[in-house]
């Protein structure tokens, strides 16, 4: 019983100081909290293991023996489900063509008494050719205010027909045209000191022209085929009836790509005969020329050589001129920046009915030699920076002999009417163009010219000859229904041969602003204006010739 209660005794003494030392551990914890402070962060480091050497080697040999596998295939069809079904042809749908019409009527009317009448007649599509009626009747009937204050009537009436058509061959096209023409010029441009004016029927000068042509080339679809352009024109011009020109000209164009070089060629001349009973400085022309030319090329650069042969019959002498011709271009940023230069020349003859046209107030039944371009020499820059933008960039200087320059005709009181008179001249040309076509609706384009007459042997000036003009145009198309066309023309000043020593021998700059608008109502109508010389400016064509100011013209356009 004693023993017992012993051993129990001892039993709970264990648990009771168990129970002391569990309630007092977390005592003694919290007495051992301090606080600690790291100076800096903490960074293990690992003491320098022995690495063991031990590098692999192939000194052991081992023999063994490859076995031989004989195998062989039994090739099996696989049987599959794939099953072809038919597909339905694509059926081919004619692209629409444009409807046609036969005939087109433009009328329209303007102050200064100025009507225009246009009528187009074509035959409508063919496999066998083409036919077509052109009429034009156009004329200004105002007065112009001279620098004297008189207002004196001016103006122009031009009048045209003609019968023009093609024939489709197999591999070619041949051409026709038949035609005549009746203009008449005012010269009213009398010296202003003159406290006078012409009658209208006194100043008026008609001219009469007649003319016919045929031609044919070929209409290969690449360049290794022998490519052809040839033309025969012949035309009848006449002042009032009273003197007479005949004229003709034959052209021939060919080219034809090879397997080492390409060859070209032109061919060609003219003829003028003229009646001795009015002229008697040049009388009858015959011109004809030989110019062919070798060229090499890739799509990185082209190389062309030639030459120029010239020879003219005049007054029973013949005249030969020869000229070398070259060019040469690389792409250096391609089609970006593309330089080119080249070497050139020419002779240039001039008919009566030439001069008229450039210039229809001279002295009726004027004459002029032919002009000989000696030698021309030229280097350029030209390129695109995208399908919107284009440019070209040209320096030419130029040796021309026999050079002709419009000067008053001194004979004739009135100074309203020029001749030519004659040197030989160096001139040194910076030409340069821009287009711009930022979408389909939009096109902008300008160019430009500046002329310097570096050496001239006999006259003082080069007379009537602008040092600079430029040329602006913008055009935007709305939809195929509204167009707009604006352009502004500037001439620089010019020089004229001055009778009277104290007055100005100088014509002012010209800037002339123009404004065409149309809306097309339909595919059949529409109507049109067209507003010239926004500014009201009076400026001057030729010496003592100013131009008519303000204008502006109302009309309309038809397709029958």
């Amino acid at each position: 019983m004693k023993h017992t209660e012993m051993i129990k005794f001892r039993t709970d003494r264990k648990l009771l100081l168990a129970w002391a030392l569990i309630c007092l551990a977390p005592m003694a914890l919290i007495a051992q909290q301090e606080e600690v402070r790291v100076v800096k962060p903490y960074t293990p480091t690992l003491s320098g293991a022995q690495k063991i050497e031990l590098l692999p080697s192939l000194n052991e040999d081992i023999d063994f023996e490859v076995p031989e596998i004989d195998y062989t295939l039994s090739p099996k069809r696989y049987e599959s489900q794939f099953r072809v079904e038919p597909i339905r042809a694509a059926r081919m749908v004619k692209m629409p063509l444009e409807r046609l019409y036969k005939s087109q009527l433009t009328l329209g009317f303007g102050n200064y008494l100025t009507p225009l009448a246009e009528l187009n007649i074509n035959q409508l599509r063919s496999r066998d050719g083409t036919l077509g009626l052109s009429l034009k009747h156009h004329s200004m009937n105002g007065k112009v205010g001279l620098e004297n204050g008189l207002k004196v009537p001016a103006g122009f009436n031009e009048n045209q027909a003609e019968i023009f058509g093609s024939r489709f061959l197999r591999n070619s096209v041949f051409e026709y045209s038949v035609g005549a023409s009746y203009d008449s010029y005012v010269h009213y441009g009398i010296d202003p000191s003159l406290d006078s004016a012409l009658n209208k029927g006194d100043a008026i000068h008609p001219y009469f022209t007649g003319q016919a042509g045929i031609g044919l080339h070929s209409m290969h679809a690449d360049s290794f085929h022998f490519n052809y352009d040839g033309a025969l024109e012949y035309y009848y011009f006449t002042h009032d009836f009273n003197q007479t020109e005949h004229g003709a000209k034959v052209e021939f164009d060919f080219d034809k790509a090879l397997n080492v070089v390409d060859i070209a060629g032109d061919l060609g001349g003219k003829f003028f005969g003229r009646s001795p009973d009015w002229d008697t400085a040049i009388g009858n022309q015959v011109h004809f020329w030989i110019n062919p030319s070798l060229s090499k090329g890739s799509s990185q650069w082209r190389f062309t050589a030639g030459v120029n042969t010239h020879y003219v019959i005049a007054n029973d002498i013949l005249t030969f001129k020869f000229y070398p011709r070259g060019s040469f271009q690389f792409n250096m940023v391609k089609q970006v920046i593309v330089p080119y230069f080249g070497v050139d020349g020419y002779l240039e003859s001039y008919g009566a009915r030439h001069i008229v046209e450039d210039n229809p107030y001279v002295v009726p039944g004027l004459t002029v030699k032919p002009a000989d371009h000696k030698l021309i020499g030229y280097f350029g820059l030209k390129g695109r920076f995208s399908d919107a933008i284009a440019y070209n960039l040209k320096a030419s200087y130029s040796i021309i002999d026999d050079a002709f320059f419009y000067v008053n005709d001194s004979s004739n009181v009135l100074l309203n009417q020029f001749l030519v008179e004659y040197d030989d001249v160096t001139l040194g040309t910076l030409h340069g163009e821009l287009t711009i076509r930022p979408s389909d609706s939009w096109k902008f384009f300008l160019q430009a010219n500046y002329y310097s007459y570096l050496t001239m042997v006999s006259l003082d000036r080069p007379w009537n000859k602008p040092k600079v003009d430029i040329r602006l145009q913008a055009r935007y198309n709305m939809g195929d229904k509204i167009l707009i066309d604006a352009g502004i023309y500037a001439i620089g000043t010019r020089y004229y041969e001055n009778f009277d020593p104290l007055s100005e021998e100088t014509l002012p700059l010209t800037v002339d602003a123009n404004l065409g608008l149309e809306y097309r109502y339909s595919k059949l109508l529409s109507f049109w204006a067209r507003f010239n010389n926004l500014a009201a400016q009076r400026y001057y064509l030729y010496n003592n010739y100013p131009s008519y100011r303000f204008r502006v013209m109302l009309g309309f356009t038809y397709a029958l």
